[in-house]
Formats: C-alpha cells, structure tokens, sequence
C-alpha cells in the first residue's frame, strides 16, 4: 500500500501549493511595495527640507538688506524683487504638492508645530505668544503631517 508521501499529488494538492506561493508572492509584493512608498516619501520629505533651507536663505537676504542703515537703491530693490518672484515659484511648487507654510494666526507657539529657541520678558504679553518667527514651519495638508516646525521667540514671563 501506498504512503501519503509516495502518492502523486492530487489536483487539490498542487492548488493548494499554488496558492500557497502566490500568497507569499502577494505577501511579498505589498511588502516590496510598501518600502518602496516610504522611499519616496522619505525622499520627497528630503527634497523639501532642502527647498525650505533655499526658502530660509531667501528671507535672510531680503531681512538683511532691508535692516541696512541706508535707503535700498533701484539694484538692491530690483534684487528684492527678483528674489521675491523666485520666491513666490518655490511657494507654488510646494503648493501644488499641498505643502504650506504652517498657520500661526493665533500667535501662540505649540509643541506640535514650533521650536522656541528664545523666550523674552514682556509684561503686557501672554506666556507663549510668538513675538517673531525665525524660520517658518511647514506642513503636508494632505497629510495633516508638519515636515518642519517653525523656529519661534516667544514670550515668557517670569510669575
């Protein structure tokens, strides 16, 4: 008499060692698939911390020629100008990815989307209410996710 093992295998056998492979492919491709999403996320996320660092240095320039003693000439504004178009192309470009600026109308720092790397004493202020924004904050609306806090000073009083 015959073993199970010696049997041929039964059409019901190699289906089922059919669908056992093709699971494991499946299982494998949504992994493949998987990794691959966070790659690409994690190299867009990438790519706009770059572009936020170009942003940064266009606002530096800007803040800095206008904090000169002296009057702006017709270069320096044309410059500022200039500046603010490419500026503005950076600002649709990420845009168009629904990333934006982070939304700080109430002007008080929170945990989720601020770095506060001053605090200053101002009686007639609230705790925690921003006084000026170093570095702006961003966030992928589609995501509800921030990519990047805002650099703020805020106030802190002493009680």
């Amino acid at each position: 008499m015959m073993q199970r093992e010696d049997r041929p295998n039964s059409p019901s056998d190699v289906l089922r060692e059919k669908l056992v492979a093709f699971q494991r492919e499946i299982a494998d491709l949504k992994r493949q698939a998987k990794e691959q999403q966070e790659t690409c996320l994690r190299r867009e996320q990438e790519l706009c911390a770059e572009l936020f660092e170009v942003l940064d240095a266009f606002d530096s320039i800007e803040l800095h020629l206008r904090r000169r003693p002296e009057p702006l000439d017709k270069t320096s504004q044309s410059v500022i100008s200039s500046m603010k178009a490419v500026q503005r192309k950076l600002f649709r470009l990420l845009g168009s990815r629904q990333i934006e600026p982070l939304d700080l109308a109430d002007r008080r720092a929170t945990i989720e989307q601020c770095v506060v790397v001053d605090t200053r004493s101002v009686p007639s202020r609230e705790n925690e209410e921003i006084l000026a924004v170093l570095k702006r904050g961003y966030v992928d609306a589609a995501r509800n996710l921030v990519l990047r806090k805002a650099e703020v000073v805020t106030v802190r009083n002493e009680e």
